[in-house]
């Protein structure tokens, strides 16, 4: 709704009168597949600032730390390259390359054009989820001027490029290189023992403001926190671009030890006794949208396993807090647990 008059925004734009005295059905505005997300990218991101292209980074890095907390994956590499682009790239299962039966399109294709499409809503592909993947993917990709997936799976290495959203490949390096619609293709022969994903894109500057950049300071903490609370995961962060104080530079983020070495970082006091740990788990059911064979999305019961794992010590000045779970954005400030749910979620 406007200030001006009480006809939605979407009438509006169809062209209805100005006082809403000529507002009908042939008024409405349908937005279809991803150009909904290209319309209101804020309703998918937040905001179009720092922040929203903080956020899109998120959402990727976050396809593949799914794959750790499932134990497909232990190594994820984030890029920030000197063209302005960014990249990660994990050693996890790839996203599948075989035909979707209900679109037509490689597994590839429905993930990052699809929103609400993915290994998450209610089938036996994780156990555990991060956030809102699928949606993730494919609002990344609308944002992206250009986005590039290699995906090594099945002996060969695929691939496919897509521009504002519109599958292809292009010509040369950069977004502004020619473009060709098209679909996945084969590139190369690999050792049917490699899997993993690379994605790699170039935010799109019709979308976020001239100001909005990445904080290298952001990602450094979300890569330790991750890393805390995935013990066995090492994510390397490596600045091409030079957005830190030093110019270019590589950070790498392990910890074996999980939330108890978490519990002693964030504890800067002597400790008067050892990290003692508390842990439990059980099942629990919820209704989600699962896709039908009819293409539809209809509420389902599914049941659902829950995880809490909890690290804790006293010190001389030991406060009471709580801390991060693996999903949240903002820094850690307290004494974490681990990540302990199966929220369903739209991802890959």
């Amino acid at each position: 709704m406007t200030a001006e008059t009480s006809v939605p925004s979407t009438a509006l734009l169809a062209g209805a009168d100005r006082d809403g005295s000529n507002y009908t059905a042939r008024h409405l505005l349908v937005l279809e597949g991803l150009e909904a997300v290209r319309k209101r990218p804020g309703m998918y991101i937040g905001s179009t600032d720092s922040r929203g292209l903080m956020h899109c980074l998120w959402e990727i890095i976050d396809n593949s730390v799914d794959e750790a907390l499932g134990g497909y994956c232990d190594h994820i590499e984030v890029i920030l390259h000197d063209d302005a682009s960014v990249e990660v790239r994990d050693n996890g299962r790839g996203i599948p390359v075989d035909v979707e039966p209900k679109t037509g399109l490689s597994g590839v294709e429905v993930v990052m054009t699809k929103l609400h499409a993915g290994g998450k809503f209610g089938g036996g592909s994780y156990a555990a989820s991060g956030g809102l993947h699928g949606v993730g993917a494919s609002v990344v990709n609308a944002l992206s001027a250009r986005l590039d997936v290699e995906v090594d799976r099945s002996g060969n290495t695929h691939a496919i490029s897509f521009r504002r959203g519109v599958p292809g490949s292009f010509a040369s390096a950069g977004p502004d290189a020619a473009f060709e619609p098209g679909g996945l293709r084969k590139t190369k022969r690999i050792p049917k023992t490699r899997t993993g994903t690379r994605v790699r894109y170039w935010a799109d500057r019709q979308i976020f403001l001239k100001d909005a950049k990445l904080s290298l300071d952001n990602l450094h903490q979300r890569a330790r926190q991750t890393a805390f609370l995935v013990p066995g995961l090492t994510i390397v962060v490596r600045d091409e671009y030079g957005l830190g104080e030093g110019g270019r530079g590589e950070e790498s983020f392990r910890f074996d030890g999980g939330i108890s070495e978490f519990c002693e970082y964030l504890a800067s006091d002597k400790p008067v006794c050892d990290v003692l740990r508390l842990s439990g788990q059980g099942t629990f059911k919820e209704t989600v949208p699962v896709l039908d064979d009819h293409g539809q999305m209809t509420p389902t019961e599914v049941t659902r396993e829950l995880g809490v794992d909890i690290a804790m010590r006293w010190g001389p000045a030991t406060t009471r807090r709580s801390g991060p779970t693996s999903t949240s954005s903002p820094p850690p400030r307290a004494a974490p647990t681990s990540p302990a749910s199966s929220r369903p979620s739209s991802r890959r």
